[in-house]
């Protein structure tokens, strides 16, 4: 791993970090994570509350501007069923996979997590 002289990052952007800048075809874990912005209704607290019992769970912003993220890897797969089936049509939501933003996340790389449910 490279070495940060500016500050100090914590692991998981560092992660994040060196999967951008040091392009890989393998993961250790697949995981997939889910973005995403305020929405004024019942379903939003849920999805915020799910999320806060996983250790991945951040959230920058404040208000309306707020984005919440969340990390899951197949072991936490019954709750990103929870959470994405809450989020999945609000035009804020973003998926990532493996930190990386790819196409069709929401319609195969997701489902790919269902596997992990049996």
């Amino acid at each position: 791993m490279p070495e940060y002289t500016k500050q100090e990052l914590e692991p998981e952007e560092r992660e994040k970090l060196d999967n951008i800048l040091r392009e890989r075809t393998d993961a250790e874990v697949f995981k997939i994570t889910l973005e995403f912005g305020y929405k004024p209704s019942k379903k939003y607290k849920k999805a915020v509350e799910i999320s806060k019992k996983l250790p991945t769970y951040k959230e920058k912003g404040t208000g309306e501007r707020i984005r919440h993220s969340v990390t899951f890897t197949p072991k936490e797969a019954e709750s990103l069923f929870q959470v994405f089936n809450i989020v999945v049509d609000w035009e804020k939501t973003d998926i990532y996979v493996n930190h990386k933003k790819l196409p069709y996340a929401h319609s195969l790389w997701v489902p790919l997590m269902w596997f992990y449910r049996v």
